[in-house]
């Protein structure tokens, strides 16, 4: 909970009152320093030393007891690292995943352009400041030590206005607050980062005269918090660096610590969130209230001039304090609305963090110990002893053969008449040691990263197969993947205030992208708040609007690229119409990008194979319209000679329409396909052939045929039609 403070200011009465006062503020950010450690930041310590030195390996993960007994008894104390490839496999399904920051408008003045500009800026951000190592670092220290950091902030040393530096913090050096339960650093009360600065360091960070405070007191050889490092009394760990720990004194890191040319001193830096009275701007479109207590005069007017209305209510404010001991080197509220530490923890229950070594400590213990006495029963094998009768060897004596008893081609020559050595028979190994071996390995991948996520098969596997079971076993890292996915939103977060409140002046950025057209590499620049007199308005305004941060993931560029090839290549094969330069742009040639360009370049050249390819496909194109046309008319002499049958002969209409039906044809208009007629029909018989005639030319008789001009009426209104024209005169 933040504390709660008003607006009131203290009175100043003096100098000894200043000193006093500062003094007062020193104690309690030393003794809430003091509070985070003794609530277990000082365990925290030593148990992620701890992981560390089982991923590390290299004998480091016995204990110095285990060590011991082992050296004793003159057994070997032998080391099968299982959790550094574990680690590095997840480590490595974050290296191939790459975060892609992004915004889309949300309200205000944003748009889609200036989103799109607001994701580029984040882009030159992320490429200056490296943020895909430093991602690795943060994920590494979560997954080895529970708990990994970033710091977000602003600084002025390479830009008058600042520019953003986003810093991978040591675990072990952040304390949060000891009485959270919360992932967001927005729920906690306070955070406190412990520092090892140098004389120059705190003068570059804090001033001069902060350095002439801190000399004074090194001079007056103050012993301020010899509690946490090194071979100190109360058990606290050595601090990370290049030296190599554990020389004597001179290894140690105290309050402060002297050597010849160099001095440094513990600096504890606390950002503590405080609920006072404050100066805010309210936006009446979108109802969000942002403190401007100490904003440029000239961004509250134009907030103003946007329509946000000012007033005075409670609200969050960051108070950051950094002392020494008994010396406050610095004391302001925060310029930013955020405490500047960003976590990520993999395994996260209500304030309690886990990461992927925690267990797989024990079954790694056991691998090793099963691996050593596994080792210890075959060496005793060799040299199991021997039964001899006393003084019955000639060729050497007792204590010659418990030395050499073991080595290959040993010749033993015993007294006549007396009983020969005999070799003890060993103990057979214990059919249990190697099973249990097996079963601390399976158990180690199951509790870490599984074989197949691995890439590991057994026998020989399509890369379907196995692509098919990674994706399977990586739901094992949901949960660490999903946490990361937090972090990295909060950070985006971060970064899009850092922007819109820090990169108010005109900039030009230079960004590098990628030509999708020919692969090459692209210098883009980019120009923001840039002033436009022609129109009054600034161009590319990042300051404008709200947004939403949205997180992507950029496949790793050799693994993406393999993948688009083979889709593309097998949609080729399968007769879809992908162009070759899809092909070759998603491939892994070396010269692909000149490959590509030189392709473009014959494809603006006059070929002649290919222009004759255009006229042949011209051609054709043209003759399929010709025959189209052809069959067509055909169709509508064809619909006109009906057209004059049923005419002449309506009664031919429902036979038309009969035979069409029973042929399948399909009426494209309202039924009946032929357009009937009243009268009658004409209708099939079996064996014979009877057509539709007048009743005055009814003859059905042979031996009584009709007269010619009968004969030549049933012609006329018969089934066929004898001329091409289809109509008789």
């Amino acid at each position: 909970m933040a504390d709660i403070e008003d607006d009131s200011e203290r009175p100043d009465t003096g100098p000894s009152y200043a000193a006093e006062a500062e003094k007062s503020v020193a104690d309690e950010n030393w003794q809430r320093y003091e509070y985070g450690r003794d609530r277990g930041h000082d365990q925290f310590c030593m148990h992620a030393r701890r992981l560390e030195d089982y991923y590390l390996g290299g004998g480091a993960q016995w204990d110095a007891e285990d060590l011991a007994v082992l050296k004793e008894q003159g057994r070997p104390a032998l080391e099968f690292n299982q959790v550094m490839p574990a680690v590095n496999a997840a480590v490595g399904y974050q290296i191939s995943n790459r975060m892609q920051i992004g915004f889309q408008p949300r309200g205000g003045m944003a748009s889609q352009g200036l989103a799109d500009t607001l994701s580029k800026v984040a882009m030159q951000i992320a490429h200056n400041e490296e943020l895909h190592w430093k991602e690795t670092d943060v994920f590494t220290d979560g997954l080895i030590q529970q708990r990994g950091y970033y710091e977000v902030r602003v600084d002025t040393d390479d830009h008058l206005r600042g520019e953003m530096r986003v810093d991978a913090l040591d675990p072990m050096d952040v304390i949060p607050d000891p009485d959270a339960k919360a992932y967001d650093p927005d729920d906690w009360a306070d955070v406190v980062i412990s520092r090892w600065l140098t004389l120059d360091e705190i003068e570059q960070r804090y001033g001069s005269d902060a350095r002439d405070k801190v000399a004074e007191m090194v001079d007056a050889q103050q012993a301020l918090g010899d509690d946490d490092f090194g071979d100190s009394e109360d058990g606290g760990e050595e601090r990370n660096k290049f030296g190599i720990n554990g020389l004597g004194r001179t290894g140690v890191y105290d309050g402060i610590r002297r050597d010849k040319h160099l001095t440094r001193i513990r600096i504890v830096d606390r950002q503590k969130w405080v609920y006072r009275l404050c100066d805010v701007l309210i936006r009446p479109d979108t109802g969000d209230v942002e403190v401007v207590e100490d904003a440029e005069p000239q961004r509250v007017q134009e907030m103003q001039a946007q329509g946000a209305i000012p007033a005075r209510r409670m609200a969050k404010r960051v108070r950051w304090i950094v002392s020494t001991y008994n010396a406050v080197l610095y004391d302001e509220w925060s310029p930013y609305p955020f405490l500047t530490v960003v976590p990520y923890f993999p395994v996260f229950r209500r304030g309690r963090t886990r990461g992927m070594v925690d267990n797989a400590t024990g079954p790694q213990n056991a691998l090793n110990k099963a691996a050593s006495q596994f080792v210890h029963i075959i060496n005793t094998t060799a040299n199991s002893g021997w039964i001899v009768e006393e003084n019955s060897l000639t060729n050497m004596t007792t204590e010659d053969l418990e030395d050499e008893g073991a080595r290959s081609g040993l010749v033993l020559e015993h007294r006549k008449n007396s009983k020969e050595p005999q070799k003890i028979q060993p103990n057979t190994i214990p059919t249990g040691i190697d099973r249990m071996m097996d079963w601390t390995t399976g158990v180690l991948k199951e509790n870490t990263v599984p074989a197949a996520a691995r890439g590991l098969a057994d026998g020989e596997k399509s890369g379907i197969a196995i692509q098919s079971r990674q994706f399977a076993a990586q739901q094992q890292l949901a949960i660490a993947l999903d946490n990361l996915a937090r972090t990295r939103k909060m950070l985006a977060r971060r970064m899009l205030w850092c922007i819109q409140h820090y990169y108010d002046d005109e900039r030009v950025l230079r960004i590098t992208k990628q030509d999708p057209a020919t692969g090459q590499q692209l210098d883009e620049t980019l120009v923001i708040n840039q002033w436009d007199p022609a129109t009054g308005e600034i161009i590319n305004d990042v300051r404008a609007g709200e947004y939403d941060v949205v997180i992507t993931e950029q496949p790793q560029q050799v693994t993406f690229e393999n993948t688009q090839f083979d889709q593309a290549l097998a949609m080729k094969k399968e007769g879809v119409n992908i162009p070759d330069d899809v092909l070759i742009r998603n491939s892994n040639l070396a010269e692909k990008a000149e490959l590509l360009k030189r392709m473009a370049e014959q494809q603006e050249k006059a070929d002649p194979l290919t222009d004759a390819k255009v006229r042949l496909t011209d051609a054709q194109a043209r003759k399929a319209e010709a025959d189209a046309v052809a069959r067509g008319v055909e169709a509508q002499y064809s619909g006109i000679q009906t057209a004059q049958t049923i005419a002449q002969i309506p009664q031919t209409a429902g036979l038309a329409d009969a035979l069409l039906l029973s042929a399948g044809f399909v009426d494209r208009d309202a039924s009946p396909i032929v357009p009937q007629y009243p009268g009658e029909v004409a209708r099939s018989v079996p064996g014979k052939y009877v057509t539709a005639v007048s009743q005055q030319a009814e003859h059905t008789n042979p031996m009584t045929p009709a007269n010619p001009e009968s004969a030549l009426e049933g012609v006329r209104e018969g089934i066929e039609t004898p001329e091409a024209d289809g109509v008789q005169p």
